[in-house]
């Protein structure tokens, strides 16, 4: 698959697989087809300018752009973590999927009843987690671990358990596998609940002790 390409601030793809859902001209579309879903959830905005001091400070987009040029990760995703940042792409996902884990253990939300929305681009970085009308825990529960003194304790605490996994040292040394440092023991969650099909997870980019973006608060 081609590489995409960043054309008037879009993500443009030069191949005949990949075809959009209008035909004409960009501009004259007007309406989208769309789904409209109740329930709740809780967004985690990230400042882009720690974030990319963070990544300049310690090399990590080419630590990361390595571990992406040994095959593990599909052509689609690499090409996007290419343009947007691979380092941030990271940070972020994994964030995620850390705090639906801990919602499953710390509050008993099950997380095939949670989803993700990364929000993730030149000008966002963002993550929604969020469970529909009708799943396990629509009732105000997950907007209620949204408190303050709550929610701190819940990334505290989801940062302090990545730290560790049952199946390190392999997992965290791993280098070869669809993931890196990443396993089902630590950061996967199901694949209903994940945008990526789990592709692109590292728990160092959160809390190895040398580069880990959160290594000051565990």
């Amino acid at each position: 698959m081609p590489s995409p390409k960043l054309v008037n601030g879009q993500v443009v793809y030069n191949n005949e697989q990949i075809r959009p859902i209008y035909s004409g001209n960009i501009n004259d579309v007007k309406v989208l087809p769309a789904n409209q879903i109740y329930g709740e959830g809780l967004f985690f905005a990230f400042d882009i300018d720690k974030i990319k001091e963070w990544s300049e400070t310690y090399g990590l987009e080419n630590y990361y752009k390595t571990t992406l040029e040994n095959g593990s990760m599909g052509e689609f995703l690499a090409s996007e973590m290419g343009i947007y940042g691979r380092a941030k792409y990271y940070l972020l996902h994994t964030f995620s999927h850390l705090i639906m884990k801990e919602l499953e253990f710390s509050c008993g939300y099950p997380t095939a009843s949670l989803s993700e929305r990364l929000y993730y681009s030149d000008e966002m970085c963002g993550v929604l987690i969020y469970t529909a009308d009708g799943a396990e825990g629509s009732m105000g529960g997950l907007v209620w671990q949204g408190q303050p003194e709550l929610i701190e304790k819940i990334i505290i605490s989801a940062l302090q358990r990545a730290s560790d996994c049952s199946a390190d040292p392999l997992c965290w040394d791993n280098s070869d596998g669809l993931n890196k440092a990443a396993c089902f023991s630590c950061a996967m969650v199901s694949e209903t609940s994940c945008e990526q099909g789990n592709m692109g997870l590292d728990r160092r980019a959160l809390v190895d002790p040398e580069f880990g973006y959160f290594k000051d608060l565990i």
